[in-house]
């Protein structure tokens, strides 16, 4: 029997503060039947589009409707296999459509594609919108970026520390749509556990935002809460580019066998680890015994040195045995344990991220999320904005109150709920032309 995830999900797209018009599109497509979700999982796609004369919104429009249409409608063998037709499928819309219109000649777009399903999570991509996993005080990119400055890097001809100064950062190697034909990054599969968030956008959000600050948000807040702050700091810090951010939890995850996997180890577990230490403390005090009994005789001439190899050897063939015949192969050491892998004999090895950062709560982070609302509830008095100012306060006082305690979750819940209500009273002010 197979039994559908608990996925909570929030999605949040802005114009940003400098552009005229949002080129980026989202889409997410969740699976509500026991057999969908077995053959095609839940699936979330951000693209962010580009080309001149505003066409940058069709093409992006074009693949967050074409894509799920070829996902979801398609006969294929494997998940991998279904979304890398669906892209090539989006990536033929676009071309098609732009060789109808001269205008539309150079119009193309990002694409990046989370597919969570029973075996874990699979991702296809093009362009430089990202993918993250958060986990556990960690953030972990699982895209590459198809950009000028990674390519850079890849190659060694860049450094993380120096590239910046060498290569501007917006210039992209691969999108959909220019080309018939383009190259796809399909990886997977990713380890799926419950408790773990994923983050989906556009560089509108990582041009201004540290993954350190994104993963601090991400897995503080709920995903409502949480998409809606990480868009309003990238405007708060210049918002240049449109910004488009899809935030998941995984509260219950299931594995094929439809048991659903816990965070929390149950008891068996943790005897399991505790039969692993004795038994290795006796394998190590064993080897020691025999190699130095070893030793011995061979200084006084009473053995032969290959008996030195062998009887390790069987020491470590006996613990082996004790370990196989106690059903704890998977916890032996120097093996890698499939104790945090989906359950599927026939699953390929685990993809690892890119590259990974902290994402706990800095004090300099939380300084910022405290400027940032002072300097905005200095700006909304001084031009007149509707603003509740006791409301600001109460809240205000209880974020300090929380930060004093050290409860830096709940100091950054107040932050975010009043930054808010500010930049409501910002974008109103801004944008009513």
């Amino acid at each position: 029997m197979i039994i559908l995830p608990v996925i909570q999900y929030a999605s949040h797209t802005d114009v940003g503060m400098r552009r005229a018009a949002n080129q980026d599109a989202l889409v997410v497509k969740l699976s509500t039947e026991f057999s969908d979700w077995g053959q095609c999982g839940h699936l979330f796609t951000v693209a962010d589009g580009m080309g001149g004369h505003s066409v940058g919104d069709l093409a992006s429009r074009i693949t967050v409707e074409s894509l799920p249409l070829a996902y979801f409608k398609q006969e294929a063998e494997t998940v991998a296999e279904r979304l890398q037709n669906a892209i090539v499928a989006a990536n033929r819309a676009i071309n098609d459509k732009a060789r109808e219109n001269p205008e539309f000649a150079d119009m193309g777009t990002t694409c990046s594609s989370l597919v969570l399903t029973p075996n874990g999570a699979w991702i296809g991509h093009v362009g430089d919108s990202r993918i993250y996993r958060v986990r556990a005080g960690k953030i972990e990119q699982l895209t590459f970026d198809h950009s000028l400055q990674w390519e850079m890097v890849r190659q060694g001809k860049a450094t993380i520390d120096n590239v910046d100064m060498l290569h501007p950062r917006n210039v992209i190697t691969r999108c959909l749509g220019p080309d018939q034909n383009v190259e796809i990054d399909i990886e997977g599969p990713f380890h799926v556990l419950p408790g773990d968030h994923f983050v989906l956008c556009s560089d509108g959000l990582t041009g201004h935002l540290s993954d350190n600050e994104i993963g601090a948000i991400a897995g503080s807040l709920p995903p409502a809460d949480a998409a809606r702050l990480l868009v309003n700091l990238a405007n708060c810090r210049g918002g240049t580019d449109n910004v488009t951010v899809v935030v998941a939890r995984v509260e219950k995850y299931p594995r094929l066998s439809g048991e659903f996997v816990d965070l929390n180890p149950p008891a068996t577990a943790k005897k399991r680890q505790g039969n692993r230490k004795w038994v290795s403390t006796l394998f190590l005090g064993l080897f020691l015994l025999f190699g130095s009994i070893g030793l011995v005789l061979l200084a006084f001439g009473k053995t032969q040195p290959g008996l030195l190899t062998i009887c390790p050897a069987l020491i470590l063939g006996f613990m082996r045995f004790i370990i196989v015949t106690s059903g704890k192969a998977d916890d032996f050491p120097g093996e890698q344990t499939t104790a945090s892998q989906p359950n599927s004999p026939s699953m390929p090895a685990l993809k690892t991220p890119y590259r990974s950062a902290s994402a706990n709560i800095e004090p300099a982070f939380m300084e910022f999320l405290r400027e940032a609302q002072s300097e905005l509830t200095q700006a909304g008095q001084d031009n007149g904005w509707m603003l509740d100012m006791d409301e600001l306060g109460e809240i205000n006082r209880q974020a300090l109150l929380a930060f004093r305690h050290k409860k830096m979750e709940q100091c950054i819940r107040f932050r975010a709920q009043a930054i808010d209500e500010l930049m409501k009273e910002l974008y109103a002010h801004t944008r009513r032309n």
